[in-house]
């Protein structure tokens, strides 16, 4: 089995309706996976997570429904972090 690479990115832990993010200096999400929020005392804190960025669906995409109403949700593939394990900065 190939081993994969660990990516290590900084930024601000913030929450976003598709869970735990990572904003890059860049203003760039990077989805924590399986994290749907993070912990009180590392919310809004610069963190160094450690983990494989890959490109994927992570956020269903919105749905339309029969009387045009449109649900929330995200076009395209999302980075998303896997295997992550973090510190707060």
């Amino acid at each position: 089995m190939k081993k994969k690479k660990n990516d290590i990115i900084t930024g601000s832990a913030r929450n976003a309706k598709g869970g735990a993010v990572v904003v890059k200096s860049s203003g760039s999400p990077v989805y924590i996976e399986h994290l749907d929020s993070w912990p009180d005392d590392v919310l809004g804190c610069e963190v160094e997570v450690t983990g494989t960025i890959v490109s994927k669906k992570y956020i269903p995409d919105p749905v339309v429904d029969e009387d045009g109403a449109i649900s929330q949700g995200a076009v395209g593939d999302q980075d998303v972090l896997e295997n992550a394990r973090w510190k707060k900065l």
